[in-house]
């Protein structure tokens, strides 16, 4: 696993961006690392003066005054959080140029995606864009920037990417809490009802799923070579999305550790990844990690209910969907294929 070292903030000097720059100070401060600052110059806005004056008098003019804008932003961040940040003002394609510049980057901090769903949803944004195409861990700050983050949630589906999920929330929660979380898929509570299995042997059923969910969660930590005693494990029932943004309001959670399928596919970050979804109706700070280039999706293998057989004893019933319920219990969509690119650096 390689060291936290570098980490890339862009802005457009907006209040968004401005917080993003905040966030990503602090974080180096706390891990030692080194700080790059970018904002891109788009070029194509420069076409109607081009087509009047210099060809580069516009653009000339736009760069000098970011280049301005950007010193000073360097020295407010060196007075407050005590980093030498090193800027950087391209011209060009905000989405391509920020490709680029991410490659000899650790971690990529962007201002919040849009103030409305729709503005969330537009896939012409840059960080909708980014969050797509980016090969790095992106951190979207929400938030003003107040204090370190003192709460993380990780949601987790139990597959090798959960694995990444939990290794970066380690490292980064520095002297916050760390809170592990699965959301269940309650429809098997209706599929024993329709099978008229009694309401006392469905709760049963339900304490045993539990007890082994738990189980579970402390054994893919210990089997990342990580500490459990300092880690909060929970559980809820319901859809991925809506229990995890539930759950990340009535913790108080200020970051979700999380990550997606791909790195490209239109339709299955924007419509069908459970980290869209969180990211779009959640109002904490997200870190959302990509899969590595050399692995793929894990597709979930699909689990046969039981037929409960309404002659058969209750308890032989309650026994057989519970053995389905452990084996389906990683088939709740696969969201975060990646792999953990950084960690804090030892500080003396």
């Amino acid at each position: 696993m390689t060291s936290f070292e570098s980490l890339l903030v862009a802005t457009d000097f907006s209040v968004d961006g401005n917080n993003a720059v905040r966030r990503a100070a602090l974080l180096a401060h706390e891990h030692g690392t080194r700080l790059h600052i970018l904002h891109v110059v788009k070029a194509a806005g420069c076409r109607l003066l081009r087509d009047w004056y210099s060809p580069t008098l516009d653009l000339d003019l736009r760069t000098a005054q970011a280049r301005g804008a950007l010193q000073r932003v360097a020295v407010e961040i060196t007075a407050a959080y005590d980093v030498v940040p090193t800027i950087e003002v391209l011209v060009g394609d905000p989405l391509e140029t920020l490709l680029r510049v991410s490659e000899r980057a650790d971690l990529v901090v962007m201002g919040r995606c849009g103030r409305s769903r729709l503005g969330r949803l537009l896939v012409g944004r840059t960080t909708e864009r980014l969050l797509r195409t980016c090969r790095r861990p992106v951190l979207v700050v929400r938030r003003p920037v107040e204090q370190s983050y003192r709460q993380l949630l990780v949601p987790i589906d139990f597959t090798a990417s959960s694995d990444a999920a939990i290794r970066v929330a380690a490292h980064m929660r520095q002297e916050a809490r760390m809170q592990v979380f699965h959301a269940i898929n309650s429809r098997r509570d209706a599929v024993l009802r329709d099978a008229d299995v009694p309401e006392r042997i469905i709760r049963e059923t339900r304490l045993l799923e539990e007890a082994g969910t738990n189980a579970r969660m402390r054994r893919q930590v210990a089997g990342l070579g990580l500490d459990c005693s300092p880690m909060d494990f929970a559980l809820a029932y319901g859809s991925a999305v809506e229990s995890t943004v539930r759950h990340a309001r009535q913790l108080g959670a200020d970051l979700i550790v999380a990550g997606k399928q791909g790195r490209s596919t239109v339709g299955g970050f924007l419509l069908g990844s459970v980290s869209s979804g969180v990211l779009a109706e959640s109002a904490c700070d997200m870190l959302i990690v990509p899969r590595p280039r050399d692995s793929s999706p894990l597709h979930a293998a699909t689990t046969v209910m039981p037929r409960l057989d309404p002659e058969a004893h209750p308890d032989n019933a309650a026994r057989a969907q519970s053995e389905a319920a452990h084996a389906g219990a990683s088939n709740h969509g696969h969201w975060i294929h990646n792999t953990a690119r950084f960690m804090p650096r030892r500080t003396s």
